[in-house]
Protein backbone atom coordinates (compact mmCIF):
# COMPACT_ATOMS: atom_id res chain seq x y z
CA UNK A 1 0.00 0.00 0.00
CA UNK A 2 1.54 3.43 -1.05
CA UNK A 3 0.88 6.98 1.54
CA UNK A 4 -2.33 7.62 -0.33
CA UNK A 5 -3.92 4.83 0.85
CA UNK A 6 -2.76 5.29 4.11
CA UNK A 7 -3.99 8.66 3.98
CA UNK A 8 -7.61 7.38 3.16
CA UNK A 9 -7.28 4.80 6.03
CA UNK A 10 -6.36 7.55 8.30
CA UNK A 11 -9.46 9.41 7.48
CA UNK A 12 -12.13 6.50 7.67
CA UNK A 13 -9.83 5.82 11.42
CA UNK A 14 -10.54 9.87 12.25
CA UNK A 15 -14.07 9.37 11.61
CA UNK A 16 -14.89 6.64 13.45
CA UNK A 17 -12.81 7.12 16.32
CA UNK A 18 -12.27 3.24 16.01
CA UNK A 19 -9.40 0.67 13.92
CA UNK A 20 -11.93 -1.77 14.04
CA UNK A 21 -14.54 0.12 12.39
CA UNK A 22 -12.07 2.46 9.91
CA UNK A 23 -10.87 -0.73 8.43
CA UNK A 24 -14.59 -2.01 8.31
CA UNK A 25 -15.17 0.78 6.01
CA UNK A 26 -12.15 -0.57 3.45
CA UNK A 27 -12.25 -4.20 4.43
CA UNK A 28 -8.79 -4.33 6.17
CA UNK A 29 -8.14 -5.79 9.41
CA UNK A 30 -7.50 -3.90 12.43
CA UNK A 31 -4.01 -5.31 13.20
CA UNK A 32 -3.21 -4.17 9.71
CA UNK A 33 -4.90 -0.74 10.30
CA UNK A 34 -2.77 0.03 13.47
CA UNK A 35 0.45 -1.41 11.59
CA UNK A 36 -0.47 1.13 8.77
CA UNK A 37 -1.00 4.54 10.97
CA UNK A 38 1.87 3.61 12.62
CA UNK A 39 4.60 3.68 9.91
CA UNK A 40 2.17 6.32 8.32
CA UNK A 41 3.55 8.29 11.65
CA UNK A 42 7.19 7.02 11.10
CA UNK A 43 7.59 8.24 8.11
CA UNK A 44 5.88 11.41 8.96
CA UNK A 45 7.81 11.75 12.30
CA UNK A 46 4.91 13.12 13.77
CA UNK A 47 2.17 11.14 16.13
CA UNK A 48 -1.33 11.69 14.67
CA UNK A 49 -3.72 9.59 16.54
CA UNK A 50 -4.03 9.11 20.42
CA UNK A 51 -4.82 5.95 21.34
CA UNK A 52 -6.93 4.59 24.76
CA UNK A 53 -8.66 1.37 25.64
CA UNK A 54 -12.41 3.43 24.76
CA UNK A 55 -11.72 5.44 21.49
CA UNK A 56 -9.10 6.54 18.79
CA UNK A 57 -8.70 10.80 18.59
CA UNK A 58 -6.73 12.87 16.71
CA UNK A 59 -3.93 15.01 17.96
CA UNK A 60 -3.13 18.51 16.46
CA UNK A 61 -1.06 17.09 14.24
CA UNK A 62 -3.55 14.74 13.18
CA UNK A 63 -6.05 17.27 12.70
CA UNK A 64 -4.26 19.03 10.05
CA UNK A 65 -3.03 16.15 8.24
CA UNK A 66 -6.80 15.34 8.00
CA UNK A 67 -8.14 17.73 5.83
CA UNK A 68 -5.94 16.60 3.42
CA UNK A 69 -6.10 12.69 3.58
CA UNK A 70 -10.30 14.11 3.14
CA UNK A 71 -9.07 15.47 -0.06
CA UNK A 72 -7.27 12.44 -1.44
CA UNK A 73 -10.34 10.47 -0.57
CA UNK A 74 -12.84 12.91 -2.48
CA UNK A 75 -10.48 12.59 -5.36
CA UNK A 76 -10.24 8.72 -4.97
CA UNK A 77 -13.92 8.83 -5.33
CA UNK A 78 -14.23 11.11 -8.37
CA UNK A 79 -11.78 9.08 -10.24
CA UNK A 80 -13.73 5.99 -9.37
CA UNK A 81 -16.91 7.45 -10.17
CA UNK A 82 -15.77 9.04 -13.67
CA UNK A 83 -14.70 5.23 -14.50
CA UNK A 84 -18.15 4.24 -13.73
CA UNK A 85 -20.06 6.44 -16.08
CA UNK A 86 -18.16 4.09 -18.69
CA UNK A 87 -20.54 1.41 -18.00
CA UNK A 88 -23.80 1.50 -20.50
CA UNK A 89 -26.64 0.83 -17.77
CA UNK A 90 -26.76 2.30 -14.06
CA UNK A 91 -25.29 0.10 -11.16
CA UNK A 92 -24.55 0.02 -7.47
CA UNK A 93 -25.59 0.84 -4.17
CA UNK A 94 -27.68 4.00 -3.42
CA UNK A 95 -27.84 5.25 0.32
CA UNK A 96 -31.11 6.94 1.00
CA UNK A 97 -32.50 8.42 3.89
CA UNK A 98 -35.98 10.14 5.20
CA UNK A 99 -38.07 9.85 8.05
CA UNK A 100 -39.68 6.74 9.47
CA UNK A 101 -43.56 8.19 8.48
CA UNK A 102 -42.18 8.73 4.64
CA UNK A 103 -40.45 5.46 4.98
CA UNK A 104 -43.47 3.35 6.00
CA UNK A 105 -46.22 5.08 3.84
CA UNK A 106 -44.42 6.24 0.66
CA UNK A 107 -40.95 5.04 -0.13
CA UNK A 108 -42.22 1.16 -0.56
CA UNK A 109 -44.21 2.31 -3.74
CA UNK A 110 -41.78 5.28 -4.89
CA UNK A 111 -38.48 2.80 -5.10
CA UNK A 112 -40.53 0.02 -6.29
CA UNK A 113 -40.60 2.13 -9.57
CA UNK A 114 -37.39 3.02 -9.56
CA UNK A 115 -35.57 -0.59 -8.89
CA UNK A 116 -38.46 -2.11 -11.16
CA UNK A 117 -36.72 0.28 -14.14
CA UNK A 118 -32.66 0.25 -13.00
CA UNK A 119 -32.40 -3.65 -11.54
CA UNK A 120 -28.79 -3.02 -11.52
CA UNK A 121 -29.42 -0.64 -8.47
CA UNK A 122 -29.39 -1.45 -5.11
CA UNK A 123 -30.73 0.85 -2.48
CA UNK A 124 -30.01 0.98 1.34
CA UNK A 125 -33.13 3.05 2.83
CA UNK A 126 -32.02 4.76 6.31
CA UNK A 127 -35.30 5.32 8.16
CA UNK A 128 -34.37 8.10 10.18
CA UNK A 129 -36.24 11.16 11.94
CA UNK A 130 -32.33 12.08 13.01
CA UNK A 131 -30.32 14.59 10.76
CA UNK A 132 -27.36 12.59 9.20
CA UNK A 133 -24.24 14.00 7.86
CA UNK A 134 -24.62 13.47 4.74
CA UNK A 135 -21.28 13.51 4.19
CA UNK A 136 -19.92 11.51 7.60
CA UNK A 137 -22.62 8.68 6.37
CA UNK A 138 -22.09 8.52 2.68
CA UNK A 139 -25.93 9.32 2.02
CA UNK A 140 -26.59 9.63 -1.76
CA UNK A 141 -30.25 10.97 -1.07
CA UNK A 142 -32.19 13.05 2.39
CA UNK A 143 -35.75 13.66 2.22
CA UNK A 144 -36.54 15.76 5.21
CA UNK A 145 -39.27 17.75 6.29
CA UNK A 146 -38.57 21.64 6.23
CA UNK A 147 -35.44 23.98 4.65
CA UNK A 148 -32.41 21.92 6.12
CA UNK A 149 -29.97 24.24 7.53
CA UNK A 150 -25.88 24.42 7.99
CA UNK A 151 -25.18 22.42 5.14
CA UNK A 152 -23.66 22.68 1.71
CA UNK A 153 -25.79 20.47 -0.22
CA UNK A 154 -28.03 20.86 -3.27
CA UNK A 155 -31.89 21.46 -2.11
CA UNK A 156 -34.74 20.22 -4.54
CA UNK A 157 -38.50 21.13 -3.05
CA UNK A 158 -40.30 17.74 -3.25
CA UNK A 159 -43.94 18.84 -2.52
CA UNK A 160 -45.85 20.53 0.02
CA UNK A 161 -47.70 18.32 2.28
CA UNK A 162 -51.43 18.80 3.44
CA UNK A 163 -51.67 18.22 6.98
CA UNK A 164 -55.41 16.99 8.38
CA UNK A 165 -56.58 17.12 12.03
CA UNK A 166 -58.09 13.96 12.95
CA UNK A 167 -58.95 11.76 15.99
CA UNK A 168 -60.70 8.51 16.80
CA UNK A 169 -64.72 8.28 17.72
CA UNK A 170 -63.35 6.53 20.70
CA UNK A 171 -61.77 9.86 22.17
CA UNK A 172 -64.41 11.73 20.61
CA UNK A 173 -66.86 9.63 22.70
CA UNK A 174 -65.63 11.35 25.87
CA UNK A 175 -65.87 15.04 24.90
CA UNK A 176 -67.39 17.52 22.51
CA UNK A 177 -65.60 17.96 19.10
CA UNK A 178 -64.07 21.32 18.89
CA UNK A 179 -66.11 23.76 16.40
CA UNK A 180 -62.94 26.37 16.61
CA UNK A 181 -59.12 26.15 16.73
CA UNK A 182 -59.08 28.11 19.43
CA UNK A 183 -60.89 25.18 21.76
CA UNK A 184 -58.03 22.61 20.99
CA UNK A 185 -56.34 23.96 23.86
CA UNK A 186 -59.08 22.01 26.24
CA UNK A 187 -58.15 18.92 24.55
CA UNK A 188 -55.78 16.35 24.77
CA UNK A 189 -53.48 16.79 21.93
CA UNK A 190 -50.70 14.41 20.23
CA UNK A 191 -47.69 17.30 18.98
CA UNK A 192 -44.73 16.46 17.12
CA UNK A 193 -41.54 17.58 17.93
CA UNK A 194 -40.78 19.56 15.75
CA UNK A 195 -44.28 20.94 15.01
CA UNK A 196 -45.56 22.28 18.26
CA UNK A 197 -47.23 25.17 16.78
CA UNK A 198 -50.57 24.48 14.56
CA UNK A 199 -51.53 26.99 12.40
CA UNK A 200 -55.12 26.90 10.67
CA UNK A 201 -56.55 28.93 7.93
CA UNK A 202 -60.39 30.20 7.62
CA UNK A 203 -62.30 33.17 8.13
CA UNK A 204 -59.10 34.03 9.92
CA UNK A 205 -55.70 32.93 10.93
CA UNK A 206 -55.45 31.03 13.84
CA UNK A 207 -51.71 30.09 15.61
CA UNK A 208 -51.60 28.36 18.99
CA UNK A 209 -49.46 25.83 20.90
CA UNK A 210 -51.63 23.10 22.15
CA UNK A 211 -50.87 21.23 24.92
CA UNK A 212 -49.37 18.02 24.85
CA UNK A 213 -50.50 15.10 25.84
CA UNK A 214 -47.95 13.08 24.10
CA UNK A 215 -45.16 14.75 22.41
CA UNK A 216 -42.91 12.57 20.13
CA UNK A 217 -40.32 12.78 16.63
CA UNK A 218 -41.67 9.87 15.75
CA UNK A 219 -45.21 10.86 13.42
CA UNK A 220 -45.94 6.82 13.20
CA UNK A 221 -45.91 6.87 16.90
CA UNK A 222 -48.59 9.82 17.31
CA UNK A 223 -50.76 8.00 13.93
CA UNK A 224 -50.97 4.79 16.29
CA UNK A 225 -51.57 6.96 19.69
CA UNK A 226 -54.40 8.76 17.52
CA UNK A 227 -56.07 5.86 16.57
CA UNK A 228 -56.36 4.36 19.95
CA UNK A 229 -58.03 7.30 21.11
CA UNK A 230 -55.15 9.25 22.94
CA UNK A 231 -56.09 12.31 21.77
CA UNK A 232 -56.17 14.84 18.49
CA UNK A 233 -53.21 14.76 16.26
CA UNK A 234 -52.16 16.47 13.10
CA UNK A 235 -50.85 14.42 10.75
CA UNK A 236 -50.13 14.29 6.67
CA UNK A 237 -53.27 14.02 4.72
CA UNK A 238 -51.20 11.04 2.89
CA UNK A 239 -50.82 9.11 6.19
CA UNK A 240 -54.42 9.32 7.35
CA UNK A 241 -56.07 7.49 4.21
CA UNK A 242 -56.35 4.24 5.47
CA UNK A 243 -57.69 5.64 8.95
CA UNK A 244 -59.92 7.97 7.34
CA UNK A 245 -61.13 5.71 4.68
CA UNK A 246 -62.02 2.50 6.95
CA UNK A 247 -63.93 5.66 9.64
CA UNK A 248 -61.05 4.68 12.45
CA UNK A 249 -59.89 8.25 12.52
CA UNK A 250 -62.28 11.41 11.59
CA UNK A 251 -61.38 14.52 9.98
CA UNK A 252 -62.46 17.65 12.64
CA UNK A 253 -62.45 21.10 12.21
CA UNK A 254 -62.69 20.93 8.06
CA UNK A 255 -63.84 24.28 7.52
CA UNK A 256 -60.09 25.14 8.92
CA UNK A 257 -57.22 24.68 6.53
CA UNK A 258 -54.13 23.63 8.50
CA UNK A 259 -51.16 25.26 6.93
CA UNK A 260 -48.87 22.47 5.08
CA UNK A 261 -45.01 22.18 5.31
CA UNK A 262 -42.23 21.16 3.18
CA UNK A 263 -41.12 17.88 1.90
CA UNK A 264 -37.37 18.76 0.51
CA UNK A 265 -35.13 16.21 -0.67
CA UNK A 266 -31.49 17.39 -0.15
CA UNK A 267 -27.79 15.75 -1.87
CA UNK A 268 -24.36 16.33 -1.61
CA UNK A 269 -22.83 18.77 -4.48
CA UNK A 270 -20.79 16.48 -6.50
CA UNK A 271 -18.75 17.28 -10.04
CA UNK A 272 -19.34 13.73 -11.02
CA UNK A 273 -22.11 12.19 -10.16
CA UNK A 274 -22.83 8.65 -10.83
CA UNK A 275 -25.30 6.84 -13.11
CA UNK A 276 -27.43 5.46 -10.14
CA UNK A 277 -27.40 8.85 -8.60
CA UNK A 278 -28.17 10.69 -12.00
CA UNK A 279 -31.12 7.63 -12.74
CA UNK A 280 -33.15 8.74 -9.05
CA UNK A 281 -32.61 12.26 -9.84
CA UNK A 282 -34.35 11.84 -12.99
CA UNK A 283 -36.92 9.44 -11.45
CA UNK A 284 -37.63 12.51 -8.69
CA UNK A 285 -37.66 14.87 -11.23
CA UNK A 286 -40.68 12.51 -13.22
CA UNK A 287 -43.01 11.24 -10.26
CA UNK A 288 -46.08 12.84 -9.42
CA UNK A 289 -45.88 14.20 -5.61
CA UNK A 290 -49.29 16.09 -6.21
CA UNK A 291 -51.22 13.42 -3.91
CA UNK A 292 -48.99 15.20 -0.99
CA UNK A 293 -50.23 18.38 -1.62
CA UNK A 294 -54.00 17.76 -2.23
CA UNK A 295 -56.55 16.57 0.76
CA UNK A 296 -57.97 13.03 -0.31
CA UNK A 297 -60.99 12.63 -1.67
CA UNK A 298 -64.03 12.60 0.57
CA UNK A 299 -62.29 14.70 3.52
CA UNK A 300 -63.23 18.26 2.13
Amino acid sequence: MDSLDDMILLAEVAETGSFTQGGQRLGIPKSTVSQRIAQLEARLGLRLLNRSTRQVTLTAAGEVYLAYCRRVREEAQKAAVAMGHLKTQPEGQLRITCPEITASHFMPRFLHGFTGRHPGITVELLATNRPLDLLRERIDFAFRVGVPQGQDMILRRISAIQRLLVAAPAYLATCTSPSHPAELVQHRCLVHDTQPDWIFLGTEQVSLRPPASFSSDSMGFLLQSTLLGSGIALLPAYVCQPALASGALVRLLPGWTPAPYEMTMIFPSRENPSRAQLAFRDHVGGYDFSAFAAPLPGTE
